[in-house]
């Protein structure tokens, strides 16, 4: 991070210089391959800079994922906790990924979030999330993050199945594979 108050026309030059030869290398996020595309993400992406390190692992035999990260100082909101909105974002990218047990597409119906005690920056946070009823148009989901083995965060949220239709319709072109 820069100090905003911090002046530098060399950095400023570089910095335009990357974001053009960035663009010139691949274009729109719409062309990326799916595989690409995920390291994109905004909570787990492993090539986004601005993203926590979320891993994850999934449990299919209990339809269940948990997923650990440690957030810094760029996440803050109330002094040395982690500010609400990312706790929300996590809980959501948590929950939302047992879609991958599901097999199928799925989009945020409902998400329900109950703050316990503040989440702590600079500690291993472990995210956990269940799906628990399955339907044929949505399926629900309980979660949670723990710090120091205390519930920080609960949620519960509703998924609603989309056709593979609808899903590639969102944005066109985002899970085709450009043809060479």
């Amino acid at each position: 991070m820069v100090h905003p108050g911090h002046e530098d026309a060399s950095l400023v030059a570089h910095a335009e210089s990357l974001a053009d030869g960035l663009v010139a290398a691949k274009g729109s996020a719409r062309d990326w391959e799916e595989d690409v595309h995920a390291t994109r993400s905004p909570l787990s992406g492993t090539m986004n800079p601005i993203a926590p390190p979320l891993v994850y692992e999934y449990d299919a035999e209990n339809l269940a994922i948990t997923g650990r990260c440690t957030m810094h100082v760029g996440y803050q909101g109330p002094p040395g906790r982690v500010h609400g909105g990312h706790v929300a974002a996590i809980l959501d990218d948590v929950l939302g990924r047992t879609r991958h047990l599901t097999g199928r597409h799925c989009v945020t119906g409902t998400l329900n979030i109950r703050y316990e005690k503040a989440t702590l920056l600079n500690v291993e946070l472990v995210c956990m999330a269940r799906i628990v009823e399955m339907h044929e148009r949505k399926f629900i989901v309980t979660g949670e993050i723990t710090c120091n083995d205390e519930v920080t965060a609960r949620a519960e949220a509703v998924f609603v199945f989309l056709s593979d239709e609808k899903f590639t319709a969102l944005l066109p072109g985002a899970r085709v594979r450009p043809t060479k």
